[in-house]
């Protein structure tokens, strides 16, 4: 009996079944999840077997290099708020990703794709673009889910570093709060009710509610903002009370 050759669309569809095993075998019976590049090397296996390419192209003339600056406000350790600049570069462009039928290769299936990278410099920013148009382009059209264990996700990585200084900045601000208020609820009892006023305008908790709690204070900006409220009105308390 001759060897039933597969069309471009029946291959697709049988390298699709096994990734559908692992989503299920990750969420429906309580695994760890899968990460994405086992994910990946099972996709770009199956394409080997099943005699598949995929060739990816950038429209002509649909790259774009362009600036991106943004700011961010940040406060240092002693709570004074500042504004940091920071400057990258932003790379885009139309793609598209062309299935192949090694054994058939004018039988092709094209899809319309994007690139968008985001980096210090237009290098990186593009090299990041194309890594990240290729690994989602894989996932999506074969409806395999992203991993919360992604092995390249430098801006979750990046921002849990972020977070983290930014912790250590809100507690050693908030403690120097907690020392000038208890300095001068020593000296001056009388004006704890007006304290806490002052703290229920600014502070906020980590789900952005209004605290009257300064411990519950996560973000360094808003305990830069409280700690100079403080001072400003022990300040003016105390230049009344010299008059």
């Amino acid at each position: 009996m001759p060897e039933v050759k597969l069309n471009i669309y029946q291959k697709l569809a049988k390298i699709r079944k096994p990734v559908e095993i692992l989503q299920k075998n990750k969420s429906g019976y309580g695994y760890k999840y899968v990460t994405e590049d086992l994910i990946l090397s099972k996709i770009t296996g199956l394409m080997d077997k099943y005699g598949v390419s995929l060739i990816p192209s950038i429209v002509a003339g649909s790259t774009k290099v362009e600036p991106y600056n943004y700011s961010k406000t940040k406060a240092t350790k002693d709570g004074k708020v500042y504004e940091e600049k920071v400057n990258e570069v932003l790379v885009s462009g139309d793609m598209v990703w062309t299935w192949v039928n090694n054994e058939n290769p004018e039988e092709k299936i094209p899809v319309p794709w994007a690139m968008v990278g985001q980096q210090a410099d237009a290098s990186q920013a593009f090299g990041s673009g194309l890594s990240y148009s290729s690994r989602y382009f894989l996932l999506k059209y074969f409806n395999a889910a992203t991993s919360e264990d992604d092995p390249d996700n430098w801006r979750s990585a990046q921002k849990e570093a972020a977070e983290a200084e930014d912790r250590e900045i809100t507690a050693q601000i908030v403690e120097k709060i907690h020392g000038e208020v208890s300095s001068h609820l020593e000296k001056v009892p009388d004006d704890r009710a007006k304290i806490i006023d002052i703290i229920k305008k600014i502070a906020r908790n980590e789900k952005g509610k209004p605290t009257s709690n300064y411990f519950d204070i996560t973000d360094p900006v808003i305990a830069g903002n409280l700690l100079t409220e403080l001072n400003n009105f022990f300040s003016k308390n105390n230049k009344e009370k010299e008059e």
